[in-house]
């Protein structure tokens, strides 16, 4: 690996020129395509996202469920509330506008959005494996005041966690092409930047995706385990498909935005062209989870046909609802299979 201290995840246009690949073309495709697919995510996301802050919010009665859900809506609003200025940097040929507070401000708040909601996606499924295996212990320690402490922690821990960024991120002005970039620089000397490097990539990795998907795997896993005992999985396998959905999403999203930018740790050989376009890409890729939530709500929380006949925003307040557990056991089975949905979705 070459003695530098830019890496392959802080290339600038200037920089992948200067490999003297085929760059103008290539960078010019991932240009058009990352603000296509920024655009559709952040009229997708704040759309999809509002409806369930709205609905959420302020038409619903705040339960445990409804907590989760509101936070993981302001987690991924937030996120998508910051793509006009991703946009804007792609049409400016990366160049970045708006200072250097911006800069700091912007990508610490966008890893904190991002903490946050595999968080409470992580939250709502061990909620949802405790309300089916232990339903009488959940009724009685199922709180308003525990679930809103929890997410204050939550955003506390993933704020203590991103804080770091506040510090790395900065501008860069490029004397070749005069432009400025907004970079995460982490030292001067190689050694302390690789090593500063490599150890946000992996907080990074293990708190916003081994941990999370480990753990919304375990209690799907557990979920679907206790259904079968109590009843067969009928009604066309409808909580097995939500659960492979959530549980694919995730992986699907989540898991090649963070394992690509450890190859480079890894050291693994990668091509400068294929590197520059696969990180764009993952990134692409892992950003577009933050509108897929509402997708999720409404699409696998019910028959899609069933959609047809309702509008969107009665459709996600009838999705969202949670219905009491009975503290009996014969209860709880009837129970359980009436709302697998609210019990199940995201």
């Amino acid at each position: 690996m070459e003695n530098s201290t830019v890496t392959a995840y802080e290339f600038t246009p200037t920089t992948y020129y200067e490999t003297g690949e085929d760059s103008e073309n290539i960078y010019r495709f991932v240009q058009i395509f990352s603000i296509v697919v920024f655009s559709i995510t952040f009229i997708l996301g704040i759309t999809g996202n509002g409806m369930v802050l709205w609905i959420a919010g302020f038409k619903m009665r705040k339960t445990v469920n409804i907590i989760w859900f509101l936070n993981l809506a302001v987690a991924d609003f937030g996120f998508d509330a910051l793509f006009p200025l991703e946009i804007t940097e792609w049409i400016m040929d990366e160049h970045w506008p708006f200072g250097q507070t911006m800069c700091k401000v912007m990508y610490t708040v966008l890893f904190l959005n991002m903490s946050v909601s595999t968080s409470f996606l992580m939250i709502i499924s061990v909620d949802r494996c405790l309300l089916i295996m232990f339903p009488v212990w959940s009724k009685q320690h199922r709180s308003h005041k525990t679930a809103w402490t929890i997410s204050a922690a939550v955003w506390l821990t993933c704020f203590m966690l991103s804080s770091p960024y506040l510090a790395f991120f900065n501008i860069d002005h490029d004397i070749t092409d005069n432009a400025t970039y907004c970079i995460a620089f982490y030292s001067h000397d190689y050694d302390t930047y690789n090593m500063r490097y490599t150890t946000m990539l992996m907080v990074r990795f293990v708190s916003m995706f081994l941990i999370p998907f480990s753990i919304i795997v375990i209690c799907y896993s557990l979920i679907l385990f206790r259904l079968r005992r109590i009843r067969s999985l009928s009604r066309k396998n409808r909580p097995l498909k939500v659960i492979v959905t959530i549980v694919l999403c995730f992986f699907g999203f989540w898991f090649p935005y963070h394992i690509w930018p450890l190859l480079e740790v890894m050291d693994v050989e990668v091509n400068p062209t294929v590197d520059y376009v696969m990180f764009h890409l993952v990134n692409c890729i892992g950003f577009f989870n933050s509108c897929v939530n509402p997708m999720v709500y409404v699409f696998a929380g019910r028959d899609f046909k069933k959609t047809l006949f309702k509008s969107i925003p009665s459709y996600l307040e009838n999705t969202l609802k949670e219905k009491e557990i009975s503290e009996t056991e014969h209860q709880f089975d009837q129970v359980a299979m009436e709302t697998e949905m609210e019990a199940y979705s995201l």
